[in-house]
């Protein structure tokens, strides 16, 4: 390795040291102004959905904080005109729901009586009134129940503070997430301003790399889980299970963390169908659940989220437990994001400062972009292998734009 070879290799590690130390100390100093990061993983999140509106807004000359307003009502609109085609029915199905549980509860007693005799168990002492009521009476549960409910120790209790964040979030994240539309564009001037004018233009390039790969992972996850949701409930309602329209749901919600919602959609759809006395409609249940999501993870996916950072499964895996014992459920929603920002930023880096690689070839190691159907490719956006750079004198970037027409 050659002496110039060594020197980048070494200033790459000591960078990384310095970013991995840096982490630590944003890890303590984040755990004591916790309740705000949830708020803004979802104002992000609201940004990555809404700005492609805000952007057809600009198009037609709209001011952008009119633009940014408009493209909120045209979220609310959809979710006013959703919430009332399904409510009715998920209220419904709720009620039923609250109603048969003295019936599911004794229903799956049966079951794991019959389960633990089958193995030679006894679990009849575990469940009767007198162990259950002995159980709360044990002064060390009543504390353990009290604290998970009342605690103070780390703050507020878990089921307080729970709250407290949900209001957080539903009240502070849309207002955070206005502010940012609006001043998004004059964001990123001021913080290319701040950088080094010697690597402005690859600052640019770079970080409209990561912002692309995470706009289409956030857009796309919310429309893959949209649909996993309505193709999930059309299955259950298929096959005549009861609250086919809750478990399509929960499915659909819970595909938003990868692996999760099929599997959980597909072994609660089974559950029901078990506890309905019907065995054979449970296997249609898990088998519709396995075909939905292998129309998801080999159609609709690479479909709608044609811009994708390349990332094995055993580092999503991986990433999901980081960011699970980090920060709970926030850290399993914004795993996957920034994992695959952080390997964008590490990889270009690596290979352009080591392997010699340009730009582009860097992020054609690392993003993968799906080609648009045949008919559609005329209307595709511009090539990946064209740059768009930013004039570091006039502050705006130049290039081919949206249209495909250069600026």
């Amino acid at each position: 390795m050659s002496s110039d070879r060594l020197r980048q290799f070494a200033l790459i590690v000591w960078i990384t040291v310095g970013l991995v130390a840096l982490g630590w100390v944003f890890l303590i100093i984040g755990e004591a102004i916790r309740v705000i990061w949830l708020p803004l993983a979802f104002a992000a999140g609201l940004v990555f959905l809404l700005e492609p509106i805000v952007r057809v807004f600009d198009r037609l000359s709209v001011p952008r904080p009119i633009g940014a307003i408009l493209a909120f009502l045209v979220l609310l609109a959809v979710l006013v005109a959703v919430g009332a085609l399904v409510w009715p029915t998920v209220q419904e199905q709720g009620a039923e729901l609250i109603r048969q549980l003295p019936d599911i509860y004794v229903s799956l007693v049966d079951w794991w009586r019959d389960a633990a005799l089958t193995l030679g168990l006894n679990i009849d002492e575990f469940l009767s009134q007198e162990a259950i009521e002995a159980w709360l009476r044990d002064p060390a549960n009543q504390a353990t129940i009290q604290d998970l409910l009342f605690g103070f120790g780390a703050g507020a209790g878990i089921v307080l503070r729970g709250v407290a964040e949900t209001i957080v979030v539903i009240g502070l994240a849309p207002v955070l997430a206005i502010y940012l539309l609006i001043d998004l564009e004059r964001f990123k001037s001021n913080s290319l301003e701040l950088t080094p004018p010697g690597h402005r233009n690859e600052v640019a390039y770079v970080s409209g790399e990561v912002s692309t790969a995470l706009g289409s992972f956030v857009r796309g996850q919310l429309l893959v889980a949209f649909l996993v949701g309505v193709a999930s409930s059309i299955g259950m309602w298929a096959i005549d299970l009861p609250f086919w329209l809750l478990i399509g749901i929960v499915a659909g919600f819970l595909n938003l963390i990868p692996f999760l919602g099929p599997f959980v959609g597909g072994a609660l759809a089974a559950l029901v169908a078990l506890l309905n006395g019907d065995p054979w409609q449970a296997v249609w249940a898990v088998l519709i659940m396995i075909g939905v999501q292998q129309v998801d993870n080999h159609l609709i996916t690479p479909m709608i989220q044609r811009t994708r950072v390349n990332l094995s499964p055993l580092v999503i895996v991986l990433a999901l437990i980081i960011g699970g014992s980090l920060a709970g459920l926030l850290g399993v929603l914004v795993a996957i994001p920034a994992t695959a920002a952080i390997r964008i930023v590490i990889g270009h880096l690596w290979r352009t400062r080591l392997l010699g690689q340009s730009w582009e070839e860097a992020s054609e190691a690392m993003i993968e972009v799906t080609d648009p159907p045949e008919r559609l490719a005329r209307i595709s956006r511009r090539p990946q292998s064209q740059t768009r750079l930013f004039d570091t004198q006039e502050m705006t970037w130049v290039g081919d734009d949206e249209s495909g027409e250069e600026k």
